[in-house]
């Protein structure tokens, strides 16, 4: 999508949708502040946050492209109007920044870290949606997907037919502004559903401080190891590897190790749990590039069917984790209201 263009300002819509997340986020985490003190906190956590995000995730999209990171490193690094932004380089740069605010106002980490979940997740699904004003954020050709000859799915034929032509149209597909084919409007789901969490995140009756912010990123990082997956567009990679499913089962990772440490209990069923979606969504990757023999005959549906189910598998063991730690700070009630 072209800019928008008023005067001599030139609006973009990825940037405009940002930005537009990026206000509401202060808006909801200011109002979320009770206290003065947190209020202040919250307020120098954003003078940081968004200077250190910004370049963090510029870095780290950088880093990302190990293919070029040779020849072209240092351009790609002081091109910031270019663009090229990781979402996880702008959570670590939250997360320091966060840091230091708290260090700096004497405020509580996960108290505070509670007020940005909501915004978390909003951002999370601004840029969703967001890149798909830009064309990104898309899937496989509709046409191909229905057609028997390409193993795609359950519903194929020989001919696509009309089933093909009622879902070659928005908010199913967008057009390649290019070629003008169907593409399955992945963005698009995946940014609703972000939202959705983001409600699911703010009526969360925490046990604990801390347990909003644990929801949203690993409900985050779960939903994005599957976006990564649908998505055929141009999307960092190592080598084959999606940088961001691994960054995303890294996160999940270590918010169980945190879960864990904050219980003061055993892992139990967690482990198994993360370990076994972790290992379903690989053997996914395989399965639809046809690289696991006695898995050819999985259709691509079904392989994104199983993987969404490992995508659960490692959201719940974190999640479950987490119930845990607030059944011991509520004496072992163990219910949220809301969810």
């Amino acid at each position: 999508m072209q800019p928008l263009e008023i005067g001599s300002l030139r609006l973009f819509p990825f940037g405009a949708v940002t930005a537009a997340a990026l206000a509401a986020g202060v808006w909801m985490s200011r109002r979320g502040a009770l206290d003065r003190m947190t209020r202040r906190t919250v307020e120098l956590f954003w003078l940081m946050a968004l200077p250190l995000g910004l370049v963090l995730a510029h870095l780290g999209y950088a880093l990302s492209s190990l293919d070029m990171i040779e020849d072209y490193f240092g351009e790609m690094l002081l091109d910031f109007p270019g663009g090229g932004y990781l979402l996880y380089g702008a959570l670590a740069g939250a997360a320091a920044a966060l840091g230091l605010a708290c260090r700096t106002g004497k405020a509580p980490f996960a108290k505070t870290a509670d007020l940005l979940a909501g915004p978390f997740l909003l951002f999370g699904a601004a840029c969703a949606l967001g890149e798909g004003l830009i064309g990104g954020g898309f899937g496989w050709k509709v046409e191909d997907w229905f057609l028997t000859e390409n193993s795609m799915s359950l519903l194929a034929s020989e001919e696509p037919g009309p089933l093909a032509d009622f879902f070659t149209h928005f908010p199913f597909a967008v057009r390649d502004p290019f070629y003008g084919y169907a593409n399955w409007a992945v963005f698009l789901p995946v940014g609703l559903f972000l939202l959705l969490g983001l409600h699911w995140t703010m009526r969360l009756s925490p046990a604990r401080d801390g347990d909003r912010a644990v929801f949203s990123l690993s409900l985050y990082a779960a939903v994005r190891i599957l976006y990564e997956s649908l998505r055929q567009d141009d999307i960092p990679k190592w080598g084959f590897v999606r940088v961001n499913q691994v960054l995303s089962a890294v996160l999940l990772a270590a918010l169980l190790v945190i879960c864990w440490r904050r219980a003061g209990k055993g892992l139990g069923p967690s482990l198994p749990l993360l370990l076994g979606g972790a290992l379903l969504v690989t053997a996914m990757e395989f399965a639809l590039e046809k690289k696991i023999g006695f898995l050819e005959w999985m259709t691509m549906d079904l392989c994104y069917a199983v993987s969404a189910l490992g995508c659960w598998m490692m959201f719940r063991a974190v999640d479950r984790l987490r119930r845990r730690t607030g059944d011991g700070a509520r004496g072992g009630t163990g219910k949220e209201r809301g969810k």
